[in-house]
């Protein structure tokens, strides 16, 4: 039911995404690139629960845990220079059983809609199933669909990760919200 529930508010939140000019002007639970982190979390909570997944510690990714939320957390991440604006947001749904078929299945419902809003205004390319870069076992396989916005202020990704069992992550869905500031940080972020 959590899933049909996820599938109608995206679906509805993202038909409002039409008008937008620019990245900045797309949210995730009132969110969007821009923002500044302490409108959202107290600094006290970003500095002690910030994780750097990367070689640069350049940016951060702060996570909260949501309830009463289609998503179950969000993800922020912001250049970490002491300001905290976000260039990055993500929503994620967690899987526990049965991965690959239910995320795949909500995967495919959202990506039809994600197609119909963002199909003339982006680039789409279907990445395929493939191994995350961050997993140098190979074992964590995701499947990305990217939309790069025509107007180059970022990128939406709609993504289904199943980290291998030896990682710290959860298996989930996520879609993202990110700035093209960051996308340039990422390509660069496990070399």
């Amino acid at each position: 039911m959590k899933i049909f529930i996820a599938v109608l508010i995206l679906i509805f939140n993202l038909q409002s995404w039409t008008k937008a000019d620019d990245i900045s002007d797309f949210e995730i639970e009132g969110i969007s690139i821009g923002s500044n982190a302490l409108d959202f979390v107290k600094l006290d909570k970003i500095r002690n629960g910030t994780d750097y997944n990367y070689k640069s510690k350049k940016y951060g990714a702060f996570y909260l845990k949501l309830e009463n939320s289609i998503y179950d957390g969000l993800q922020l991440d912001f250049k970490d220079n002491g300001k905290y604006i976000i260039e990055g947001v993500a929503g994620k749904i967690f899987y526990e059983n049965n991965f690959m078929e239910n995320c795949l299945k909500q995967e495919k419902k959202i990506l039809k809609d994600l197609k119909e809003t963002f199909g003339s205004n982006s680039t789409y390319t279907d990445h395929g199933i493939t191994s995350h870069e961050y997993d140098v076992s190979g074992k964590s396989k995701g499947s990305w669909h990217t939309f790069e916005l025509l107007d180059n202020s970022g990128v939406i990704y709609l993504e289904c990760m199943d980290w291998a069992d030896d990682t710290d992550f959860e298996d989930n869905l996520k879609i993202s919200i990110i700035s093209s500031k960051f996308i340039n940080f990422l390509n660069a972020a496990y070399e």
